[in-house]
């Protein structure tokens, strides 16, 4: 009787990413276990449930949201591959060029040295810090038979409450003797201001002037009025 060939002993080792322990045997049999580097910035591991990368799901900021005061773009983050496999991200910056203007109409104004709120209002739509300037022009005309002296101011006003600041827009002033011809004059004159508004949701701004001052009996005042009262505004930071 002829005795069949034993068959060839087949060797399995060790790789650096596989390691091999046992011999094969019934009663040692071979056991195969991947090699993970342990260098922090693997993400590879074993689970109970088998080898496992976490999976980044990559986020953007919200308009007006911040990270930092040195932030000076928006970072936009779009999944373009819904659950596929490699998933897919499109990523995108862009600068903030959130600005804009506002302009309002021509406004009569009391003597009696109380702010006078105009037409002319802008939103500050998101939060942020906002460089604002507001220019408006001033006109005061009277007839003077002894004196005048009225001045006008603008300003601008946040959330229809605090005056941010105030600047002189033009100051009319004549004395002449109680008898006699009177003498009729326009002063005209014009202005602006720049404040940096920070702006924790969002922020109306609105143009506001006030007149004041003395006139006699005899001298008329025939107009104190602010005139193309206007506001521009941009972002700056976020």
């Amino acid at each position: 009787m002829t005795v069949p060939p034993q068959p060839g002993q087949t060797d399995i080792v060790s790789t650096s990413c596989i390691q091999v322990t046992g011999t094969g045997r019934r009663n040692d049999p071979y056991e195969l276990e991947p090699v993970i580097s342990p260098d922090d910035c693997n993400a590879l591991r074993c689970t109970p449930d088998g080898l496992l990368v976490p999976r980044t799901v990559p986020s953007g900021i919200d308009r007006g949201a911040n990270i930092g005061a040195a932030r000076s773009v928006d970072i936009d983050v779009t999944d373009t591959g819904g659950d596929n496999c490699p998933d897919t991200w499109a990523i995108g910056a862009r600068l903030t060029p959130v600005y804009g203007q506002a302009a309002g109409q021509s406004r009569s104004l009391p003597i009696n040295g109380e702010w006078t709120p105009t037409d002319c209002v802008a939103t500050l739509p998101e939060p942020g810090v906002y460089q604002v300037t507001a220019m408006a022009v001033g006109q005061i005309c009277a007839t003077a038979r002894f004196s005048t002296n009225v001045w006008m101011s603008f300003g601008l006003q946040r959330d229809n409450e605090a005056v941010l600041r105030g600047y002189g827009l033009v100051q009319h002033q004549y004395g002449f003797p109680a008898a006699g011809n009177g003498y009729q004059a326009c002063h005209v004159g014009q202005g602006s201001l720049t404040v940096n508004v920070v702006v924790g949701d969002r922020a109306t701004l609105r143009i506001v002037a006030a007149a004041e001052g003395r006139v006699a009996e005899n001298s008329t005042v025939q107009r104190v009025e602010v005139r193309a009262p206007r506001i521009t505004w941009h972002k700056i930071s976020d």
